[in-house]
């Protein structure tokens, strides 16, 4: 029996496992080093109080048991991979052998070196803590406010560096919840305000000339402050510096400037782009290594024109798909497919039960796209949620 090793239980790496756990002749292996599938998509509703934070998470060990007896979850971190002998090596000690694996170990935030103080004084929202962080301390400010007569006068301030889809919908969301907050409490108190900083001329720069401009009239009508075309360039623990020599003090700042691979994938021995991807071939693979692959945030994709790939939800998937796909044609010794990965569309939350759809053709605009990106989030998150739930009821039954 084959034995093939998922490292990561990401977008990329459940969908690789979906497309894996048709056949039961293969034994798989899941590593992760938390035990939940985080739907990161749904973090910025975690942050605005929309969502409780369990609303947000899949157990990854119930997903395993739910998908088959054949998969196993192990709850650990991959600290090496050792290609040349076809064997990873654990935090924990243990040295799994493998027939093939995929490497969907994810990105983390990239804190630029070269601006100081930025990694000490931020936070970033690639990861459930750092969402978590952030809602404690939105939710506690707003507390102070009801608690403390002093408190309620001051005005405080929430700082975000990077315009990209991450930063403009934490920054509508956070501000279209303390505008509710504000209305429906009637308080008499300073104001949050919210400052979003873009080093590109514009917000959401590169995406389609209505998005940028319906996304910054959505933003300035909830009160969002827009920064534009001055990147930071100092951060100290209270007040960021711009370019243009403007200062913004802050009272909590979030960075979405940018990604890099994670630490487990930066020091996988292949050759890498700048911020720590592996490059890859047209199958998803490393040079020289024909069992492994290596998809998502980890990989440096690229579109069949060789352009860049965002690293999204959507192109993690797909790459998940075909590196599921053509493992199972090696297997079958058939024909392998490349990768041809492609964005099927945008969906952007700004604030209360508005959105923009951008379909490549067309763009949909406000309560209608809203409702279309969430039926996109249901149609992904509840086939994963009765998997877990069927698992979950066969590991209780086993320990009874």
């Amino acid at each position: 029996m084959k034995h093939i090793v998922i490292v990561g239980g990401s977008y990329g790496g459940l969908r690789a496992l979906k497309e894996l756990a048709e056949y039961p002749n293969i034994r798989i292996t899941v590593i992760d080093r938390h035990p939940y599938h985080f739907l990161q998509t749904e973090g910025y509703d975690l942050i605005a109080g929309k969502v409780p934070f369990d609303q947000t998470l899949i157990g990854l060990r119930s997903l395993c048991s739910g998908f088959g007896d054949h998969i196993t979850f192990l709850h650990t971190t991959a600290e090496t991979l050792e290609p040349e002998h076809n064997r990873l090596i654990c935090e924990d000690g243990q040295v799994i052998a493998y027939d093939y694996i995929i490497i969907a170990a994810g990105a983390v935030t990239r804190f630029f070196e070269s601006v100081e103080g930025l990694k000490g004084c931020s936070y970033g929202v690639k990861s459930l803590r750092g969402a978590f962080q952030i809602k404690q301390f939105f939710e506690t400010e707003l507390y102070k406010r009801l608690e403390s007569a002093k408190d309620a006068k001051e005005n405080y301030n929430i700082l975000i560096g990077g315009a990209g889809l991450s930063g403009v919908e934490i920054a509508a969301e956070m501000q279209a919840f303390f505008n509710r907050y504000y209305h429906s409490n009637a308080l008499a108190c300073g104001r949050l305000h919210i400052h979003l900083i873009s080093a590109d001329p514009t917000i959401l720069y590169g995406l389609h000339p209505n998005v940028i401009d319906r996304s910054t009239q959505r933003l300035k009508e909830l009160g969002v402050i827009l920064h534009t075309g001055s990147p930071i360039t100092k951060v100290e623990e209270s007040c960021a510096y711009l370019a243009n020599e403007k200062s913004i003090p802050f009272d909590f700042m979030i960075f979405t400037g940018g990604i890099m691979a994670a630490p487990f994938v930066q020091n996988l021995p292949f050759e890498h782009n700048p911020i720590g991807q592996v490059k890859v071939d047209a199958y998803l693979r490393p040079h020289g290594f024909e069992n492994i692959f290596i998809i998502g945030d980890a990989a440096d994709l690229k579109d069949p024109n060789g352009n860049p790939i965002p690293p999204t939800a959507q192109s993690a998937e797909q790459s998940g798909t075909n590196a599921g796909q053509n493992i199972v044609a090696l297997l079958k010794r058939d024909t392998l497919h490349p990768a041809n990965i492609k964005m099927k569309g945008l969906a952007i939350a700004l604030g209360e039960e508005y959105a923009i759809l951008d379909t490549g053709w067309f763009q949909i605009y406000g309560r209608p796209a809203y409702w279309v990106k969430k039926m996109i989030e249901k149609s992904y998150k509840w086939p994963l949620r009765r998997l877990a739930q069927r698992g979950f009821k066969k590991l209780v039954s086993c320990h009874c």
